[in-house]
């Protein structure tokens, strides 16, 4: 499971068409996966990786995180926080999606290994 395609979209009310039509923007507008998790307070994130653990019953959560996406880097110290209460190991990695300078892949795997060591993962 992913944050990214974790999209748990308000149903539609079908019995008018101003319904219909009212339930396709909104879904549009604020269910769509970066839109949804991104806008607002933490609150829809902590919500998602609490239901998400509980209902896929995961073993830790991995956050890679955009070094320009600095709307979600506040939220980071409150997800780990969120992870320690529920008793799952929490993996964050900033890097930058189209400059593999910025965090190498070597790297990455490296600091990966070393978490699934040390949180006896694999």
């Amino acid at each position: 499971m992913d944050m990214t395609s974790y999209c748990p979209y308000t149903l539609i009310d079908p019995t008018s068409e101003e319904s219909l039509f009212r339930g396709i923007a909104k879904r549009a507008l604020n269910d769509t996966p970066m839109v949804r998790q991104s806008q607002g307070t933490v609150d829809m994130m902590i919500n998602d990786i609490t239901s998400i653990t509980r209902d896929y019953k995961i073993d830790c959560v991995i956050g890679p995180g955009h070094m320009g996406h600095k709307d979600d880097a506040a939220s980071i110290g409150i997800l780990r926080e969120v992870c320690r209460d529920i008793g799952v190991p929490f993996f964050f990695l900033e890097m930058d999606v189209w400059d593999p300078r910025y965090t190498t892949i070597d790297v990455f795997k490296d600091k990966l290994s070393q978490f699934f060591t040390t949180m006896d993962l694999g």
